[in-house]
């Protein structure tokens, strides 16, 4: 059953596992620059799960204290490290992402970490005895392994949060989250995808930052 659930859960990230594991399909981003105190990432994928577990944790004790723009100050600089948005980016944009510009692709690699971050500090906003846990882990093949997490609501209501992570040099950085059944990288291809055939990059830049700028607003 647990092999089942890592196929399952491979073929939610991409239609093949090729354009995931080929370094010639998605180059690989230096890693992204954090501020000063920033944890490091671990090297192994439960320590970048933990790692991210941690600082949703403390976005969520610091609450209303912290406010929106607190709270992002301490997801942030985490959030850009244990993700590999470069290659989230090309995945989720699929043929369109190799007719962008350098330049357009570096604005939409830093929109889309902009953006998950502001998910994050917005949705984790509050702290009454939740928590998480890793329940187990799997190599799916050399260089991917899946991370299969729960997260405890205060009334014992239980999420899982299942991740595919890449190794990137000494480190390893998340590819997907799929959240209860249903792939991040799955949504969020089909939005992208769609807005930038019918309306464009620019578009599809300006949707990014309205929906930012509206977690924000609702601090």
């Amino acid at each position: 059953m647990l092999r089942k659930s890592l196929v399952v859960l491979l073929a939610c990230t991409v239609s093949g596992i090729a354009p995931v594991l080929s370094a010639a399909a998605v180059t690989v981003a230096a890693p992204a620059t954090s501020s000063p105190g920033a944890p490091a990432i671990g090297g192994t994928p439960e320590a970048t799960i933990n790692t991210l577990d941690g600082v949703l944790l403390k976005s969520m004790q610091g609450g209303r204290r912290l406010g929106y723009s607190g709270r992002y100050r301490i997801v942030a600089p985490v959030v850009q490290k244990v993700f590999d948005y470069r290659r989230i980016a090309a995945l989720t944009l699929g043929d369109y992402w190799q007719k962008l510009s350098p330049e357009q692709q570096n604005e939409f690699v830093g929109v889309l970490a902009d953006f998950t971050a502001a998910t994050y500090a917005a949705r984790f906003d509050s702290y009454n005895g939740e928590h998480f846990a890793i329940v187990s882990s799997q190599a799916l093949q050399p260089g991917a392994e899946g991370v299969f997490s729960t997260f405890t609501e205060h009334n014992g209501k239980v999420h899982h949060f299942d991740y595919i992570l890449q190794k990137d040099g000494d480190h390893w950085r998340i590819v997907n989250v799929v959240a209860d059944g249903v792939s991040d990288l799955s949504l969020r291809r089909a939005e992208y995808t769609e807005t930038m055939q019918k309306k464009g990059f620019a578009a599809l830049i300006a949707h990014l930052k309205a929906q930012i700028a509206g977690y924000a607003k609702g601090s």
